[in-house]
């Protein structure tokens, strides 16, 4: 395995990654045990689970707040300069509407000419652990009349944090079993394992910073191999 070779290289202890090796097996009893709308595909059991997380008990959520006027500006520019690529997953996920990206980072990837058009927020997103390695980092834009299905993320180990920029009524969000609505230059956070689905009902498009953080059960050791992994299933991902 991959992962073996890659811990033996690094001097890591298998015993540190025992988490990480269960995770990675479809039978492994924990997905037994979990809550009904948690089905990652890489389920790591002993972390802390809940659908929803309360903003206030990260420092780096304030400061995004903080900057929020600047973030925006810059996702106007770029919006109204050149528009944002199609999202990755929007043939598979979007049953209506348009979905689209401006990526920043992504699996261990980072966009340094993106990064480089948008300081203020490059700046802001500086303080975030794991922010170039736990997952994803976008502006994501939904078109008019946009519905995104539900389904659940590929993996627990992180955790999900959107900072509202453009939010017009009648846009929504569903996790787990709760759904909230976003405001501009506040945040929602959450663990995109559990299952949700998101619904801009309005005649205009919805935009937020979408960013992703370690979760905060994770060891050094376990960080490193996640982001090993994560590399190494996206090495032909441009």
């Amino acid at each position: 395995m991959a992962l073996t070779q890659w811990a033996a290289e690094h001097a890591i202890d298998r015993r540190d990654l025992e988490r990480i090796y269960r995770g990675l097996q479809a039978d492994d009893p924990v997905r037994a045990t979990s809550h009904r709308l948690q089905a990652p595909a890489v389920h790591v059991p002993g972390l802390n689970s809940a659908a929803w997380h309360d903003p206030g008990r990260f420092a780096w959520a304030a400061a995004l707040e903080a900057a929020y006027p600047h973030i925006r500006a810059e996702f106007e520019r770029q919006y109204s300069a050149s528009g944002l690529g199609i999202h990755p997953e929007s043939a598979e996920l979007a049953e209506s509407g348009r979905w689209s990206t401006y990526h920043f980072y992504r699996m261990g990837k980072s966009y340094p000419h993106h990064l480089a058009a948008c300081p203020a927020t490059a700046a802001a997103l500086e303080p975030v652990p794991g922010i170039a390695e736990a997952g994803m980092c976008y502006f994501s834009a939904m078109g008019p009349k946009t519905k995104v299905k539900p389904h659940c993320g590929f993996l627990n180990t992180r955790i999900r944090c959107h900072l509202g920029l453009v939010v017009p009524p009648g846009c929504q969000m569903r996790v787990g079993t709760e759904t909230r609505s976003w405001s501009e230059g506040g945040c929602l956070v959450f663990d995109d394992s559990y299952e949700h689905e998101v619904v801009n009902l309005s005649d205009q498009y919805r935009a937020v910073l979408l960013l992703d953080t370690w979760h905060p059960d994770l060891s050094e050791p376990e960080r490193r191999a996640t982001t090993f992994l994560m590399k190494m299933w996206t090495a032909d991902v441009d």
